[in-house]
C-alpha cells in the first residue's frame, strides 16, 4: 500500500488541515500505484460540491441550529455557574460600610463532580486487539495492542477523557477529535469545547459515541495572515475582509458533510467558501486508466480500511439521551440544581440565625436612629459602647434568639447526601468515609461508588474510548506508510522493539479492536491482593501473575526463584543451583545426627512396616540418640538441607 500526497494543490491542503482542521494531515491521501511503481494521483477526491451550494447549505445549517440551541445554551450557562459557585448571592449590610455581596454557598455540585471524575477515569482504557490465528495475524495483534497502549499513554488519554466528561456534565455533550500530524508523523487527539460545535439538530449520538446526522460544524478562529497561508487562493477575500490589517482575528467554520466532504467557510453573513475537499482519512479505490492516461470506471485496486465506512473524526460522550437531539436531554448538574438550592437555603437560614444570636439588639429612645445603628455595628465588631444613665439594661437589651429546629439540619444533611448519591460519590468523600470505623468498611463504600459510576458513566466512556481506538487504527491504515517503531515492555520486565507499517494490514482477516470491560474502574489494592491469594489457593493462577498482583517489584525473578526451589525440593537440581552461595562444611568437620528415641513397648518386637525388621532410612542407631556422619556424604547433605529449611522462621 503506497501512500503519497497529491502534488497539485497538496501544499495548500496540507496547511489547511495542519492548522485549521486540527488533524495535521493532508486532505488527499487517497492514491495508489499502477504497474511500474508510478504514483497515480486521483483528482476526483476533491469535493464535487460547488461553492454556491456550500454557502447556501452553511447559511441554512446555522439558522436551523440557532433555533434549536437557544434553550440548550441557557441550561449550559446555568450549569456552568452552579459548578463554579455562582449560585446565591447573600447581602450583608453593615452600618458605615458599603453592602458586600459574598458567595456564601456550600458547593456540593463542584465537590461531587470533581470527586466523580477521577473515579470515572481512573486509568487509560485497555485496548484488546484480536486477529486471525495466522502467525502474521497474531503478530499484528501483538504490535497493535502495544501501539495503542503507547499512544494512549502519550496522548494522556485518561486526562482527556476526564476533560471530555467534564464538558459533558456541564454542557450536555462532550467531543474528542482525532487526526494525524503529517509534520511529526503522529496521531493527534484533542478535546473540543462543546460550544464550538454546530450540529444537525435532527441528529443524535449513538451508543458508540458516533454522531448520526448529515453535518457537523466546528467554529475556529485564527489571524488573517495564518488564514491566508491555509488558503492562499483566498488571499484577496481575506485581505478585503480585514481591511489589510493582517493581525485581525478571523472566524471560520470547518464542516463535515455526510462523512464524505469537508469544507471551510467564512463565519460571515455570506459564508464565502475557503476550501473544499474529500474525507482525507480514507483509502479510496484506485481506478484504472486507459492508454491515454484517462481514468476509467474499472477498479485497479480496492482501498483497504479498518472501519467499514467513512466517518468524521469526532467521537462524542452522550449518556442521558433518548436519541431525539444532539445534546443529552438532561445532565447530572441540571438534575441536582434544586437540591443545591435547598442546601444554599438551609445554609442561609443557619447563617441568618447565627447573625441574630450575635447582633439582635433593642435600644430605648435615648438613642437616635444613627446612634442605634452605630451601637449595633460596634457590638458586631466586638467593641464596647457607652450608654447614658446608670442602669444599662433599661436602655439596651440584647434579644435572645431561639435555636433552629432540628428538622432544618436534617433537611440540610439529606440534601447534601442526595447530591453525592446522584453523582455516586457518597462513600468517596471524607464525610462519607468518616462514618466507617474500619479500613475495610472505607474500602467497601468507595467500591460501591465505583460500581455505581462504572455501571453507567464509565461503561459509556469505555465505548467512547473503543471508538477512539478504532479510529486510531484507521489512521494507521491510511498514514503509516513509513515504519513506526514502538518500544514495549515484555512480561519478563525486558524491553522489546516492535515495528508497524500499513502494508501488512491488507493480509489480516477479522481484525477487531475493543476495550476491556471495567478497565477504567479503579481497583482497590487490598481487594486485588485478597483475590490473588484466593486464586492461588485454588490453583487458578500462575505464579507470574500472582506475584504481579501482589505488587512484587520483580515478579519474573520471584517466579524463577520459586521454580528453582520447587525443583530442588524434588531433588532435580543441586542446592548450589538454587542458592549459589550455599557451601558444604569442610571434610574435616562432621555433621551431628540428631534422632528421636523411639519408645518400643516392653516385650514386643520392633515395629515393622510390612512384616520385616524395622529400618531407619538414615542408618542404624546402634542404641544411641546422637551420632555423627561424614561430611559430604549424601545423608549428611540431606540432613543439613532439612535443618536449614527448619531454621527458616514461619510467618
Amino acid at each position: 500500500m503506497s501512500l503519497a500526497t497529491n502534488p497539485e494543490g497538496s501544499a495548500a491542503m496540507a496547511r489547511a488541515i495542519r492548522d485549521s482542521q486540527g488533524l495535521f494531515a493532508p486532505l488527499n491521501k487517497a492514491k495508489g500505484n499502477l504497474p511500474g511503481d508510478q504514483d497515480v494521483y486521483e483528482d476526483e477526491y476533491t469535493s464535487s460540491l460547488d461553492d454556491e451550494k456550500i454557502s447556501a447549505l452553511a447559511k441554512a445549517w446555522i439558522l436551523d441550529y440557532a433555533s434549536y440551541y437557544g434553550e440548550i445554551e441557557k441550561t449550559q450557562k446555568r450549569a456552568f455557574e452552579y459548578w463554579i459557585g455562582k449560585q446565591i448571592q447573600l447581602g450583608n449590610e453593615v452600618s458605615g460600610v458599603n453592602p458586600v455581596n459574598t458567595n456564601n454557598v456550600d458547593n456540593l455540585i463542584f465537590e461531587s463532580l470533581e470527586t466523580f471524575l477521577p473515579i470515572a477515569t481512573a486509568a487509560n482504557p485497555q485496548a484488546v486487539v484480536s486477529a486471525d490465528p495466522s502467525p502474521q495475524g497474531q503478530n499484528i495483534s501483538k504490535v497493535l495492542t502495544a501501539a495503542l497502549a503507547k499512544e494512549a499513554d502519550k496522548q494522556k488519554l485518561r486526562r482527556k477523557l476526564a476533560k471530555l466528561t467534564r464538558q459533558w456534565a456541564l454542557f450536555r455533550i462532550g467531543g474528542i477529535k482525532n487526526g494525524f500530524d503529517v509534520v511529526t508523523g503522529q496521531i493527534s487527539c484533542e478535546v473540543i469545547p462543546s460550544k464550538r460545535f454546530i450540529f444537525d439538530k435532527d441528529g443524535f449520538v449513538d451508543e458508540g459515541g458516533i454522531f448520526q446526522g448529515d453535518y457537523i460544524g466546528e467554529r475556529k478562529k485564527v489571524d488573517a495572515s495564518t488564514l491566508i497561508k491555509l488558503f492562499p487562493k483566498k488571499e484577496e477575500l481575506v485581505r478585503t475582509y480585514v481591511k489589510h490589517k493582517m493581525g485581525t482575528k478571523v472566524r471560520f467554520i470547518e464542516w463535515w458533510y455526510k462523512n464524505d466532504d469537508v469544507f471551510y467557510t467564512m463565519d460571515t453573513e455570506a459564508h464565502e467558501v475557503l476550501g473544499k475537499f474529500k474525507n482525507p482519512n480514507w483509502n479510496y479505490d484506485i481506478k484504472k486508466r486507459d492508454e491515454a492516461g484517462k481514468m476509467t470506471s474499472e477498479t485497479e485496486r480496492h482501498g483497504t480500511n479498518f472501519i467499514e465506512q467513512r466517518r468524521n473524526p469526532y467521537v462524542f460522550l452522550s449518556i442521558f439521551s433518548i436519541g431525539d437531539q444532539p445534546h443529552d436531554n438532561t445532565s447530572l448538574i441540571e438534575q441536582n440544581i434544586g437540591k443545591q438550592n435547598v442546601v444554599n437555603k438551609r445554609w442561609k437560614q443557619i447563617d441568618k440565625n447565627a447573625d441574630s444570636m450575635n447582633n439582635g439588639l433593642v435600644v430605648s429612645d435615648v438613642f437616635t436612629s444613627d446612634q442605634a445603628a452605630g451601637a449595633a455595628a460596634a457590638l458586631r465588631r466586638g467593641e464596647s459602647i457607652r450608654v447614658p444613665g446608670q442602669d444599662v439594661q433599661k436602655h439596651v437589651w440584647k434579644m435572645p434568639t431561639p435555636g433552629l429546629p432540628e428538622d432544618v439540619y436534617i433537611n440540610l444533611r439529606d440534601a447534601r447526601e442526595e447530591i453525592r448519591n446522584s453523582f455516586g460519590t457518597s462513600g468517596s468523600t471524607p464525610q462519607g468515609q468518616s462514618k466507617e470505623d474500619t479500613v475495610r468498611g472505607k474500602i467497601l463504600v468507595a467500591q460501591q461508588d465505583s460500581s455505581r459510576i462504572g455501571g453507567t458513566i464509565t461503561s459509556q466512556i469505555e465505548q467512547v474510548a473503543n471508538s477512539i481506538y478504532q479510529y486510531w487504527v484507521q489512521l494507521m491504515f491510511v498514514y503509516y506508510d513509513e515504519e513506526h517503531f514502538i518500544l514495549s515492555s515484555g512480561l519478563t520486565g525486558g524491553m522489546e522493539l516492535l515495528s508497524l507499517k500499513n502494508d501488512s494490514f491488507p493480509f489480516i482477516d477479522s481484525l477487531e479492536v475493543t476495550v476491556k470491560e471495567g478497565s477504567l474502574i479503579p481497583k482497590d489494592p487490598l481487594t486485588e491482593r485478597n483475590e490473588a491469594i484466593d486464586l492461588w489457593s485454588a490453583n487458578a493462577i500462575d505464579p507470574l501473575n500472582f506475584f504481579n498482583k501482589l505488587g512484587f517489584s520483580d515478579p519474573a525473578a520471584t517466579t524463577q526463584a520459586l521454580i528453582l526451589w520447587q525443583m530442588w525440593q524434588k531433588g532435580q537440581i543441586e542446592a548450589t543451583q538454587y542458592l549459589p552461595s550455599f557451601k558444604l562444611p569442610e571434610p574435616s568437620q562432621s555433621i551431628p545426627l540428631q534422632r528421636e528415641k523411639v519408645e518400643e513397648p516392653v516385650g514386643q518386637p520392633p515395629h515393622t512396616g510390612v512384616g520385616g525388621p524395622a529400618v531407619n532410612p538414615l542408618g542404624p542407631v546402634n542404641g544411641a540418640e546422637n551420632e555423627t556422619l561424614p561430611a559430604g556424604s549424601p545423608e549428611a547433605t540431606q540432613i543439613q538441607a532439612k535443618q536449614l529449611l527448619e531454621s527458616i522462621p514461619i510467618r
